[in-house]
């Protein structure tokens, strides 16, 4: 299943849990995209934060970077995080097709 898994609360608890979300279904074999959008940044800004360490885990789980909304407020973000945090984001496409996913969930 190919599923698209947005961020898009600024509390802890609500990201944590679609980020867990998304790291257990890519456990079982699902594709999994997740979208970080500004209002979780001040959480990926924050090191002992569990939505930054869980980030830096998308590679051991086989997913790809998460897409961060192409404005100014990404370009700063990733000016400003760890290198090894910045090599798991990367700006959302151009264009997304919604239909190239089953399921759209939003936190």
């Amino acid at each position: 299943m190919r599923l698209l898994i947005q961020l898009h609360t600024p509390t802890e608890a609500a990201s944590y849990e679609g980020c867990a979300l998304a790291l257990t279904l890519a456990t079982f074999g699902h594709d999994v995209q997740l979208y970080l959008d500004a209002p979780v940044f001040g959480l990926l800004m924050q090191p002992e934060s569990r939505l930054h360490g869980m980030i830096q885990s998308l590679d051991l789980y086989d997913m790809p970077a998460a897409w961060l909304p192409d404005d100014v407020f990404s370009g700063w973000v990733i000016g400003m995080l760890p290198v090894d945090l910045t090599s798991q984001l990367m700006l959302v496409p151009e264009m997304i097709r919604s239909q190239d996913f089953e399921q759209i969930l939003t936190f």
